[in-house]
């Protein structure tokens, strides 16, 4: 069954299918109605999410959580899960080949490939999803987004030691509707859109929800074939959700998604560096402008992926019960040119495999009494590996046989069998403060087989086992943790609550697939305090919510280079602390601002062995106690501004959206960084007065600025992806 999944690439053109079925806890809607009163009171809206395994109001969880819905997503033009940072403080989404690295609060990783999970977990309709290329999502049904922050082990187990990107899909409607969109931009970029819903018996309804792209003309040019390079050649994503609702006490959701992607446009680049990388091997040669590479090897990324889920959920009575069956299938394909220059120097070509299975049994209280709870069993298998990753070593750079081209060829899986039991209460031990205690216990074993072969001059050179048996690289390694959280939280106010909070969490270790005789890496381990600030007032026309926080951060996985394979070593101790908060104010009828705000002080407490690259591409250890953790900006900031006007002609709508990120370090040396940077997006959009047709004109990086969305310090210099330019189009929308 080919596989996808859907989760976060373009908004942009979603304005007419996110009003269909608007959701009355939208965070743009400023107006509510006053209970028992014809009166419309102008407002702040509550926001509904799940942050705790059940539906609560964003302001009652004692959880640091920023939640958009897919309307705001729209009008601030997310086009893509690495955009999700411009509206969530503390979150960065560095892109890798591929390959997506969130980053909460300095938690994250910078290394990819199969059997590699990131430690900010990604959920769609509560399905985990384990493939990194996969977490780069599609979006064109969404509900709302929600990103938990710090980690959440208890409720969601492993490799959620950072936090959380939980993205919420619409449930089909009963009455028949949908939406079609059109857009066209800059670089010869045409989107398409579509999504349908209705009831297909009285028990029964469905959804469908289409989206297609295509970019023809590049951002830059391979100055080594005049080829235009940093274009997505299609992108097409398709969900499909039936609901069925037998009785008043049971829903059945079933979820088909898939998605087909071509792209090089987030092809690594080689930045020059004086000072610090001041060589190339038989150059130098001329690199061109930002946008432009010279590459004698075609860098392409091509992802099929997609799945299958079915949730269960029944009431009997005191008691929920909720199942959740999924699997998932997705096949990555990269070719990649590791020296980045115009020369047989080393390259890779690789397929990357990835399937899993999942299934979650959960209860949980129904009563409004003091005490609320939710326990289950969660069970997880996957199989990933490399089928094959080609690691081709040019004559002119064969250091171990002059003279002669030479490729490893790795062929390898990693199967990881997981499991874990869980528990969690909230009781109210006193007027409106609740006591909440949490814990799961996780127990996972991964095994990992397969070979390693060798050609020399296009000839068969050997195979060996994989991994290096006969050094003593286990072929098992199993992982167990206990994870617990307590939390006191106290209504001081109908809107104002106050919380503080202790939590443990993990993301596992494993095994190192494009190398023999690599050890297996060990998990890491987080441990977090947080405090943490609620709040509604001047008569619910202000939000403002904020959280302070202290890591200590241990065994952290860390990135390392090796003849052009990849490799992840542990040893790194760190303390990080700091602040977030987000806000939204009503500054009249129509007319809001949101906003946000994250400081991070983060340091590495011990790091004895961190590889620090010399000017000549060489490495020697050093201790990078007292540096900054890769890929961590000390402060982000993101301000908007949304006004709605009504009109003889229909609704003007206009948005704009401000986000600031500082300085980021590559790697743990904090030798070579990205500069701080701004990033301007806007829109304006015109709604008839019947409601059904929008156009909407929109653009993206609007000060052109040059920022990258990921640094690796490689073997001849420092290879970055760069960031969107600027881009600009216009959407047509009609719903019906």
């Amino acid at each position: 069954m080919k596989t996808c999944l859907l989760a976060t690439a373009s908004l942009a053109a979603l304005v007419p299918a996110a009003a269909y079925a608007q959701d009355s806890n939208s965070p743009n809607s400023q107006t509510e109605a006053t209970a028992g009163s014809s009166d419309v009171k102008v407002g702040v809206t509550d926001i509904v999410v799940t942050a705790q395994r059940r539906s609560e109001r964003l302001q009652d969880v004692p959880v640091s959580v920023t939640a958009a819905t897919g309307e705001r997503l729209a009008a601030v033009g997310i086009q893509s899960s690495q955009d999700l940072s411009v509206i969530t403080p503390g979150l960065t989404i560095p892109q890798t080949s591929g390959y997506t690295q969130p980053r909460i609060r300095g938690v994250g990783t910078t290394s990819n490939g199969p059997g590699v999970e990131n430690p900010v977990a990604t959920y769609i309709d509560g399905v985990y999803i384990a493939s990194a290329p996969s977490s780069l999502l599609t979006l064109n049904n969404i509900e709302r987004v929600e990103v938990l922050k710090g980690p959440q082990g208890t409720l969601f187990g492993r490799n959620a030691t950072g936090g959380l990107i939980q993205i919420i899909t619409k449930d089909p409607s009963h009455t028949m509707g949908g939406a079609v969109n059109l857009s066209y931009g800059n670089y010869e970029t045409i989107i398409a859109d579509a999504y349908v819903t209705g009831g297909l018996s009285e028990t029964i309804a469905a959804d469908v929800a289409l989206r297609y792209e295509h970019q023809s003309k590049g951002f830059g040019t391979n100055l080594f074939n005049g080829r235009d390079v940093g274009k997505l050649d299609h992108d097409f994503a398709g969900r499909m959700k039936l609901l069925v609702e037998p009785s008043d006490a049971t829903q059945i959701r079933l979820s088909f998604d898939y998605e087909s992607r071509d792209s090089d446009r987030d092809i690594q680049h080689l930045k020059p560096t004086p000072g610090i990388f001041d060589f190339q091997f038989l150059g130098p040669f001329p690199l061109g402008g930002t946008y432009d590479v010279n590459q004698n090897y075609e860098f392409r990324n091509k992802l099929e992926a997609g799945g299958a889920s079915l949730q269960i959920d029944h009431d009997f009575g005191a008691v929920a019960l909720k199942s959740i069956t999924a699997y998932r299938k997705s096949k990555f394909q990269f070719n990649l040119d590791l020296d980045l220059l115009p020369f047989d120097g080393f390259t890779a070509a690789s397929i990357a495999k990835f399937n899993q299975f999942s299934q979650e049994l959960q209860l949980s209280s129904t009563d409004s009494g003091p005490l609320k709870w939710v326990a289950g069993l969660y069970y997880f298998r996957s199989k990933d590996g490399w089928q094959p990753i080609d690691i081709g070593i040019g004559a002119l750079v064969n250091q171990n046989a002059p003279g002669v081209p030479f490729h490893i060829i790795d062929q390898n899986y990693q199967k990881t069998d997981a499991g874990a039991a869980y528990a969690q209460a909230t009781y109210e031990i006193v007027s409106n403060t609740n006591l909440t205690v949490g814990g799961r216990y996780n127990y996972e074993r991964k095994t990992v087989s397969g070979t390693e072969s060798f050609t020399a001059f296009g000839a068969p050179a050997g195979t060996l086992p994989f991994p290096a048996t006969d050094l003593g690289v286990p072929t098992k390694a199993t992982f167990k943790r206990f994870n617990y959280r307590i939390a006191l939280d106290h209504k001081f106010s109908p809107d104002i609550l106050g919380y503080v909070s202790y939590n443990t969490g993990f993301k596992s270790g494993g095994f190192v697939l494009a190398k023999r005789d690599a050890d297996p890496f060990k998990p890491e381990d987080i441990k977090a305090a947080e405090v943490g600030l609620k709040t509604q007032f001047l008569d619910r026309r202000v939000r403002l919510n904020i959280a302070a926080f202290r890591y200590d951060y241990r065994n952290i996985q860390v990135q390392r280079f090796d003849a052009g394979s990849q490799l992840i070593y542990n040893g790194a101790k760190a303390e990080m602390y700091g602040v977030d908060l987000d806000g939204e104010v009503i500054l009249g009828d129509g007319l809001s601002l949101t906003g946000g705000f994250s400081y991070i002080h983060d340091r590495f407490k011990s790091f004895p062995q961190a590889d620090l690259l010399q000017p000549d591409g060489s490495i020697v250890p050093r201790e990078a106690a007292g540096n900054k953790l890769p890929q961590t900006p000390t402060y982000t900031f993101n301000l908007g501004g949304d006004y709605s006007l009504e009109t003889g002609i229909g609704n003007i709508r206009l948005n704009a959206n401000y986000y600031r990120q500082s300085k980021v370090f590559a790697a743990p040396d904090n030798l070579t960084f990205q500069k701080a940077y701004d990033l301007i997006n806007a829109s304006i959009a015109w709604t008839d007065t019947s409601d059904n047709v929008t156009v909407k004109l929109w653009g993206r990086n609007l000060g052109k600025t040059v920022y990258t969305t990921s640094l690796i310090e490689g073997f001849t210099g420092l290879d970055v992806s760069y960031g969107y330019p600027r881009t600009y189009g216009i959407t047509a929308g009609f719903k019906f």
